[in-house]
């Protein structure tokens, strides 16, 4: 049952993240994500193509390590 509303949050960002086609998009979205507050499973999120696709944006390649540490960092990465 937490399993599923774990990913219920998580779906209007998995939602979102088709339409994220600009890098900008992308790094706004992550932003919503990570601060969203019942919104604590992000990995099906960092699985996007268009959140992936941030790897290859100098500017904008920080939000998507942010979320690979939201995803299966510690506090000690995050910091």
């Amino acid at each position: 049952m937490e399993q599923t509303r774990a990913l219920n949050a998580l779906e209007p960002f998995l939602a979102l993240s088709k339409s994220a086609n600009s890098p900008r998009a992308a790094a706004d979205l992550v932003t919503q994500a990570t601060s969203a507050p019942h919104t604590y499973v992000f990995a099906e999120l960092l699985q996007t193509p268009n959140i992936q696709a941030l790897r290859q944006s100098p500017e904008y390649s920080s939000y998507l390590t942010l979320l690979e540490i939201f995803s299966w960092g510690t506090w000690a990465d995050y910091k």
